[in-house]
């Protein structure tokens, strides 16, 4: 089990109740190994920056592939007549199989 702590926070706590500001941190460093690999806010702020940039070249990409509010409009009466297409299929496959065991 890990546990997230506010290292600083931790650390001023620690020497507000009078342990030496070089065995607070050691004190901290030993909770941090203890609870594995903890997230900082470095680590935090790292993620955020690479989805930000993720979701830029997603952003890109759809502005490359659907220019246009009529490419878009395309692209829904395709998908608009695949669904149909296959409910019809579906509605038809299920007549069948009534007939069948009727």
């Amino acid at each position: 089990m890990s546990y997230a702590i506010d290292t600083a926070a931790t650390i001023a706590d620690l020497e507000s109740a009078g342990v030496e500001p070089s065995q607070a941190k050691a004190i901290v460093r030993a909770i941090n190994g203890a609870a594995g690999d903890p997230v900082s806010k470095a680590d935090l702020k790292e993620l955020r920056e690479e989805m930000d940039r993720k979701f830029a070249e997603l952003r890109d990409e759809m502005d490359r592939k659907f220019a246009t509010k009529a490419d878009l409009a395309i692209l829904k009466n395709q998908l608009t007549t695949r669904i149909v297409v296959s409910q019809v299929a579906t509605a038809t496959l299920l007549f069948m199989l009534l007939k069948f065991f009727a």
